[in-house]
């Protein structure tokens, strides 16, 4: 295979993940804009954070929900947890705990904690979602895998987007879209659809 047919496969296997994500996670990304723009229409707060390359797809969330995303809007509330204060919190208690100090300060009931990671979840991700359902927050998951760790701890409010693929690329880019697509759904919710 020479690069010109290897970039044609690559483009391939993303269009087949789309096809394959928007089959099966359809309406919960729409449940999961419904989630998160009910939380800020309440006066509350969008967290985010992730793992890796899936913490990218966190940040890039929070900001897209700062500042204008396909419209002119006021600034929505969200932000993401601090790398900063992660490391920190891991030279003096434990890497564990990088997100869930950060939301127990931070988070309050009616909050939504938008989580992004690989795999089943390290224990930083467990216990995040411990902290979040401690301080009365929903939580909005995306993630690659369904059945894991992670996913138990979810409660019937939370929302879980579990893509059905397994290589980390295309996860990495189903992600963006998924925020892409919710970021549109919310300012349509919350502001109208400016293309109707």
């Amino acid at each position: 295979m020479d690069n010109t047919e290897q970039v044609l496969d690559l483009f391939h296997r993303h269009i087949e993940s789309c096809m394959y994500t928007m089959e099966s996670l359809g309406d919960m990304i729409v449940q999961a804009s419904e989630c998160l723009a009910e939380s800020m229409l309440h006066e509350h707060k969008i967290i985010c954070c992730g793992e890796g390359t899936s913490g990218l797809i966190a940040h890039h969330l929070a900001t897209n929900l700062l500042t204008s995303f396909q419209q002119e809007r006021p600034a929505l509330p969200a932000m993401v947890l601090s790398a900063d204060a992660a490391t920190a919190i891991a030279v003096d208690s434990s890497y564990n705990d990088i997100y869930a100090n950060q939301i127990r300060a931070l988070g309050q009931a009616g909050d939504c904690l938008v989580l992004c990671y690989y795999g089943n979840g390290s224990t930083a991700t467990l216990r995040a979602i411990q902290a979040a359902h401690e301080r009365g927050m929903r939580v909005v998951s995306l993630c690659n895998l369904s059945g894991g760790d992670a996913s138990s701890l979810l409660s019937p409010e939370d929302v879980e987007l579990a893509f059905p693929v397994e290589d980390r690329a295309r996860v990495t880019e189903m992600q963006l879209i998924a925020v892409h697509s919710i970021c549109e759904l919310i300012d349509s919710q919350l502001f109208g659809n400016p293309h109707a």
